[in-house]
């Protein structure tokens, strides 16, 4: 059998020439992991987070982790965090803020010393406990495939060795360790699991750990070719159009696992699963239904599902002066004045408007419920709702639509139509030539 040593010697993505930072919080596992690696020679670096959420043996583990440092002469930061008050701000609960202020740091200070990867000691009991806690939570397969031994620059050497190995190697070698009292009541969820749940399942099964992780590594194979046609799938359904992400709802009700393909699709723009079974239920509904993520905003339209980024609107007016050649924000368009005759070039993104008729300075600006135009060809006002129902606009195109304006009248819907009462005519000598640069 191997030892707990030889499991950690054995990491292909550990090398001898480069420098680790490696989180100690005093406990049995990183205090076998940081002996380990420092006996083998490896350039460590300790890491020690204070969530000042257990008094005075908080300082106690932080003191412990410091002089245990010292004996081995192992460079060692700590770092003190207000882990309520971040988890209350943040709406999260004690363990998850703990574990995002553990990581950031962690990524900051493996920066900070130039070293290759952050070093955890997570274990085998701790993938079990984690696959338990993805069941009862809910979760996608990569939940049930198991913690990963390198995940980005964090890596956890220790994962294929048990609890009772780095216990008993922490005997063998005389170390001592400090024991976090919380780790011995069924206050946090993972403690319910370890303390709890798992020897409850043991008595139904004495090798239930074992079968557990027997059925992680199938999992994780499994994970391997879903991820492949997953991919594959994306490729058929995503795809991008003038800055937005499209799904074609015709190609996705066509797969066999609609909610699983949608799942791992608006997963990356940050969507949850109760969203997405909504944005499933609103498939064979009518066009319009909205859903929001942090980040992104989902639009339900005749054939496609629109993605969306969130993004700030800072300004909602702008002025073009006369003589004005370009403008760059907040979309490009080019100015030019020419004399007739001239030859006039087809297409919605250019416009051809007599300039007599205007007044300066013109002005750009999204649309407004209430506004109306004269449509190039036609006699009669239009309001700009009714217009947009003709041309079949979404939602999304509807709200990326700007309008250029003389005074009140609306010249131009940028992109779509010219106003009629702005046309070139017979008796037009100055052209203004508007073109969207998109």
């Amino acid at each position: 059998m191997q030892s707990i040593t030889d499991k950690i010697k054995q990491h292909s993505f550990l090398n001898l020439s480069n420098k680790y930072v490696v989180g100690l919080s005093g406990g049995v596992d990183s205090v076998v992991l940081l002996h380990i690696l420092h006996s083998l020679g490896f350039n460590c670096v300790a890491l020690h987070c204070n969530f000042q959420l257990r008094g005075e043996e908080s300082e106690r583990d932080e003191a412990f982790a410091k002089n245990f440092s010292a004996t081995f002469g192992i460079p060692f930061y700590s770092v003190s965090f207000n882990t309520k008050q971040y988890a209350s701000e943040k709406g999260v609960s004690i363990e998850m803020a703990a574990r995002e202020l553990r990581y950031a740091w962690f990524e900051e200070m493996r920066e900070l010393v130039d070293a290759q990867s952050v070093l955890v000691a997570h274990h085998t009991d701790d993938v079990v406990e984690t696959f338990l806690m993805n069941i009862v939570r809910g979760t996608g397969i990569r939940g049930l495939s198991g913690i990963k031994a390198v995940n980005g620059n964090v890596c956890r050497p220790m994962l294929s060795c048990t609890r009772l190995e780095i216990e008993d190697y922490a005997k063998k070698n005389d170390l001592t360790y400090v024991v976090d009292s919380s780790n011995l009541e069924q206050v946090y969820i993972r403690n319910k699991f370890r303390l709890g749940v798992i020897p409850l399942l043991e008595e139904i099964n004495p090798s239930v750990r074992q079968t557990i992780l027997t059925e992680i590594n199938r999992l994780a194979e499994v994970e391997q070719l879903f991820e492949d046609k997953i991919q594959d799938v994306k490729s058929d359904l995503l795809f991008e159009e003038q800055g937005l992400f499209k799904i074609d709802i015709n190609r996705l009700l066509e797969q066999k696992a609609v909610s699983t393909v949608l799942y791992e699709i608006l997963g990356e723009f940050d969507f949850k699963s109760d969203q997405i079974s909504a944005v499933v239920d609103s498939l064979d509904k009518e066009s319009g239904k909205q859903f929001f993520s942090k980040t992104h905003r989902l639009i339900k339209d005749r054939d496609a599902l629109i993605i969306q980024e969130i993004v700030e609107n800072t300004a909602d007016k702008f002025l073009i002066e006369d003589g004005v050649a370009s403008v760059s924000e907040p979309i490009k368009l080019s100015l030019q004045l020419e004399t007739m005759p001239l030859a006039f070039e087809k297409g919605k993104e250019c416009a051809y408007l007599d300039k007599s008729k205007l007044r300066f300075p013109l002005m750009l600006r999204k649309w407004q419920a209430g506004d109306s135009f004269v449509p190039f060809g036609m006699k009669g006002r239009k309001k700009l709702s009714d217009y947009f129902v003709d041309e079949k606009l979404s939602l999304v195109e509807k709200e990326t639509v700007w309008v250029l304006c003389s005074g009140d009248d609306i010249i131009w819907v940028v992109g779509q139509r010219t106003d009629n009462r702005y046309r070139v005519d017979v008796n037009t000598s100055m052209v203004l030539i508007i073109k969207n640069l998109i």
